[in-house]
Order: structure tokens, then sequence, then C-alpha cells
């Protein structure tokens, strides 16, 4: 949000001598300059909200970014050695069975580190709230049904083209069909090959990944 506050921090630890990894939330939209500085200054990982591959959700979301300027953004971290876990949020204004499609081939193509693909959750208070509920899209005003018995996000955004049924199911098979690429699956053995570090994160995050996509 403020490169220049960004760089000054960065440069503030590496003045300070301090040696530890850390991660942040970040947009799409932060500079390779930055970006360089912030990876010599311990930065492991960026938490980012790409949302669509579709450009029309991205501008009715407005998040004022382009596909083009997301694409810079994963070369770039990619060139600073910085990882990336990207979020998708599906069902928003203008979302469509097509446009779903669009943003798990989207997903594919950045090729995050991690990936986190869920359906929208509709906070009251929010714009996204007063959509849903102008449109009548929320199924439920009883918030203890907005999470399942297990305590998990539960989407009750019910729209006329895409139920809450198949947003789930849309997430659920986008999970796996984005986690068990075999080029994906070759790529973290490599990662986990170089950096000890990696190893044990990625082990642990296998295992509870494995009992989730293959419920």
């Amino acid at each position: 949000m403020n490169k220049k506050r960004s760089i000054a921090i960065g440069e503030e630890i590496l003045k300070r001598g301090l040696d530890f990894q850390w991660s942040a939330n970040s947009r799409c939209d932060v500079d390779l300059e930055t970006m360089k500085i912030l990876k010599k200054a311990g930065a492991r990982l960026l938490c980012v909200g790409v949302e669509s591959g579709d450009q029309k959700i991205l501008d009715n979301m407005k998040k004022n970014i382009t596909i083009e300027r997301i694409k810079r953004f994963f070369n770039d971290a990619k060139e600073a050695g910085i990882l990336i876990h990207a979020c998708f949020l599906l069902g928003n204004p203008g979302e469509t069975k097509e446009t779903l499609e669009k943003t798990l081939k989207f997903a594919k193509e950045l090729n995050p580190d991690t990936a986190q693909i869920f359906p929208i959750m509709v906070y009251p208070g929010t714009e996204a709230f007063i959509w849903a509920e102008k449109k009548g899209y929320i199924q439920t005003n009883k918030f203890n049904e907005w999470l399942t018995k297990e305590g998990m996000h539960n989407c009750i955004v019910n729209k006329h083209n895409l139920t809450s049924e198949e947003l789930v199911k849309f997430c659920d098979r986008a999970r796996k069909e984005f986690y068990l690429r075999p080029n994906y699956i070759f790529s973290k053995g490599i990662q986990a090959f170089k950096d000890p570090f990696e190893m044990k994160r990625l082990i642990k995050g296998a295992y509870k990944l494995s009992r989730h996509i293959f419920q």
C-alpha cells in the first residue's frame, strides 16, 4: 500500500542486522524493486488476494487491478525469490460457470506456492452483503447456519445461475486439480530437497490438505 514505507522497514531490518523470516499480506501490485529489498530483509512469503481470473469480475469487486498486472506481480515475485500464497474468492457479482473455469485456469497459470479457493462469504456491513441481500441471494439470516457442524465456512450465497452447492462443489474440484498436478507435485519435491525448512512445512501441509482433498 505504501512503497516508501515498505522499503524503509526492509532497510531498517537490514540496518539492525535482524535475521529472521517473515510473511505478510499484500496486494498483487508490489513492484520488483520493493520485493527484492523485502526479500533481503527476510520476506519468505506474501499472501495476496487474486480472487478471479476474469477482468470483469475484478472490476465488479472494485479491486482496481488488471489481469496483466497480476501476472507481472507473480513473475516479479519468482525473480525476487518470494513465495506467494494466492487466495481466490468465487461467487462475486457477475460470476458464472464459465468465469469459474477461467479462474481455475488462471490459478494454474500463475502457479503460486500455495492457493486457497473458497466460495464468497458476505459479512454484514460490507458491500458484498448489501449486494447479495438486495439480490435475494442470501439463503438464511440465521448466523449459526453460516458455519457447518464442524465449524467450517458454509456457503450461503445462492445465485440464480450458480447455487451454493455448485460453488462448493467447484471449489472442491478446483483444489484437487490445482494441488494434484504432476508438475506441481514435482516442483514441491524439488523445493523440499533444496530447503529442509520448506520440507517440514510441505510434509505438514500435505498431510492436512490430503485429509480434505480425499474426503
